[in-house]
């Protein structure tokens, strides 16, 4: 193998008294019929081995009585276990009651969870009401209870709250969250999804499905607020997610017939060892040589080769030589007959390196040049802006294109032609870029909604369609966080961080993350800035257990000084990054990472950014272990320290 590759992981449901257990290699969660079917633990088993959740997952119900809600939480789920596919499937159907176990008539929830091998727990929950459920203020959907552990909590808000309806739903801000009497999150807009995590180790996502219009279907004469919410609980020791459809004291709101939501619960599949860093050129063009010599030529291949580099990237998306020649996104052939050859002349030299190339594909976007655009585009295009039109993505130099939606005919056409393109040269990988879900209000798809679940097909599509050769799978998710999307992925490219402050704390926790697949930053520093800022980008990167996407000369030459520092990497279970307080250095020129295993094995990065040797204490205080001391590091220069706690 020469890069990671993930598996699917089926899960497995078995009986345990009255519990539910579904369980698969790195998961095990347990639904408890007591309290209505919803999850009561969850526990990623290569993380901290306890539960994400403090208490049972629960779907409420409040009537307004003078003012305040009278609660009435789902329980005494009767319980059936089937399967769909292979896939563990489970269907609860209990009454709601209040604190003093009064049943509220009338009303009861159907609960439906099917766990896919990804790891997601798919809900859909159904409130079906005999008569109508009147004086109705609050409906939770699937609120969770979650473990003080967590540290940092990511949304992805709707598009009413986003700060660019144009971008999509992306992440505003990575927050640090601990106990506090403030409230982390509140607002009257749902979120599409929502991540919290502990930096480095485990966590989880919730997202919303598809059908966005069904957390607006709660009956009555006004318009229903609903209540996002992320809030410590000090009596309880733990952090309550509320995700309400409606949370309103307002006159004529009710429930009746049947109301459903969907909505999913995704676990990351931390790795019993840590993924590999891998190497990767950004581009195989050498743009800096002029059109005519911008191809690798076998002697960057072999330079490449010996950086370790087993992953290139064919991305070249915009006119950067304005003579109209470029791979516009939908278009096939990309290139006149000469530039075919030399396309397919690099595929072989890198092919017989044991580099495969990826080539760039963005998911959502179409070129307005590329063919049935003009047939198409106003049916398959997003709209964010009601009563605007589709969306324009520019380039410097023109058009990359305009914003597609894949709950449309442009799903099966973005699959055609990125199959198309595989049947007919020997690409071994595919990158994605525009890999995430995108609200939509284009009535042309159907009611309010996003292609979240579209996202995940095309992802899984492209798994299966690279298997043959061991092919991998690299995703750029900047700002756009994806629990089961690095599942999936070999490679995920985390974020465009620019080098105008270039320190150990410069990159998201979305750099660092969970050990789930391999990751990769991209690098924002012009190609003609000094080496020294591109080795201080390549530490800082690696102090996160992270690469740099780039191939100029001073990457390659760092990673081929580094090969075998990178290549050790992977013998060790844990790694914390610099921010997260477990290791710490004394002089603010340099950085520190830790890896290590349960048994005390500890291997120490320490990074010099100065072109100065410099002297720095350090100190660890890891779950194995602590330890001091102090080292000398020469200028722009990675120390390795390896002992035995």
């Amino acid at each position: 193998m020469r890069f990671f590759r993930s598996a699917r992981e089926p899960f497995a449901a078995r009986r345990e008294g009255d519990l539910v257990i579904i369980e698969n290699r790195y998961v095990k969660c347990v639904h408890d019929p007591a309290a209505g079917g919803g999850i009561s633990e969850a526990i990623i088993k290569n993380g901290s081995g306890k539960s994400l959740f403090a208490a049972p997952q629960s779907f409420i119900v409040g009537i307004t009585e003078n003012g305040i809600y009278h609660l009435y939480k789902a329980c005494e789920a009767d319980c059936r276990v089937s399967e769909n596919n292979g896939n563990p499937v489970l269907d609860f159907s209990g009454i709601f009651k209040d604190a003093a176990g009064v049943v509220l008539e009338g009303l009861r929830l159907e609960l439906h969870v099917e766990y896919t091998p990804w790891g997601e727990a798919m809900f859909h929950a159904q409130f079906d009401a005999a008569r109508r459920i009147g004086d109705l203020g609050m409906v939770q959907v699937g609120s969770l209870y979650v473990s003080e552990e967590m540290n940092c909590l990511a949304l992805q808000e709707s598009l009413f709250e986003s700060i660019s309806p144009y971008s999509g739903n992306a992440v505003k801000h990575y927050m640090d969250i601990a106990p506090s009497p403030h409230a982390a999150y509140e607002s009257c807009h749902l979120p599409r999804a929502l991540l919290m995590f502990r930096k480095g180790v485990e966590g989880f996502q919730v997202v919303l499905g598809d059908d966005l219009a069904q957390w607006d279907s709660i009956g009555g004469t006004l318009p229903g607020l609903q209540m996002g919410y992320v809030a410590w609980r000090n009596a309880k020791k733990y952090y309550e997610v509320r995700f309400s459809a409606l949370d309103c004291r307002r006159d004529g709101q009710y429930l009746e017939g049947k109301t459903p939501f969907d909505f999913s619960i995704a676990f990351p599949f931390v790795r019993e060892k840590m993924a590999p860093l891998v190497p990767c050129s950004g581009n195989i063009f050498y743009s800096e040589r002029g059109f005519e010599n911008r191809w690798a030529l076998q002697s960057d291949i072999d330079a490449l080769k010996e950086a370790g580099v087993t992953l290139m990237r064919l991305h070249n998306d915009g006119d950067c030589f304005d003579n109209g020649i470029f791979w516009r996104d939908v278009d096939y052939p990309p290139y006149p007959p000469d530039e075919m050859a030399k396309m397919d002349q690099l595929l072989e030299m890198a092919n017989a390196a044991g580099i495969d190339v990826a080539p760039y594909f963005s998911l959502h976007e179409y070129h307005p040049d590329a063919p049935g655009f003009k047939e198409n585009a106003e049916e398959w295009g997003r709209i964010a802006i009601e009563g605007d039109r589709i969306i324009p993505s520019y380039s410097s130099h023109g058009y990359y294109g305009f914003q597609m939606c894949l709950k449309s005919g442009w799903f099966k056409k973005r699959i055609d032609t990125i199959d198309e393109v595989l049947q007919k040269h020997p690409f071994k990988a595919l990158y994605y870029d525009w890999c995430s879900a995108k609200e939509c209000l284009s009535p042309k798809h159907g009611r309010r909604h996003w292609d979240y679940r579209e996202l995940i097909a095309v992802l899984e599509w492209s798994y299966d369609r690279v298997a043959a050769y061991d092919g991998a799978i690299y995703l750029h998710l900047t700002r756009e966080p994806n629990i089961i999307a690095g599942n999936i992925a070999s490679l995920v490219l985390t974020e465009e961080t620019g080098g105008s402050m270039i320190s150990p704390f410069m990159f998201s926790p979305h750099a660092h993350f969970m050990n789930v697949a391999s990751r990769q930053v991209c690098c924002m520093i012009s190609t003609s800035a000094p080496e020294p800022e591109h080795r201080r980008y390549a530490l800082c990167a690696l102090l996160h257990h992270a690469t740099v996407s780039q191939g100029a000369k001073a990457y390659t030459d760092f990673y081929k000084q580094y090969r075998g520092e990178l290549e050790e990497v992977v013998k060790y279970a844990r790694h914390t990054a610099p921010g997260e307080g477990l290791a710490t250095v004394g002089n603010d020129k340099c950085g520190i990472a830790a890896y290590w295993n349960d048994n005390g094995e500890v291997m120490l990065f320490l990074a010099n950014l100065s072109e100065e040797e410099e002297t720095t204490s350090w100190q660890i205080g890891l779950p194995v272990g602590k330890k001091c001391g102090e080292e000398k590091i020469p200028p722009l220069s990675l120390k390795v320290i390896k002992f035995t706690l």
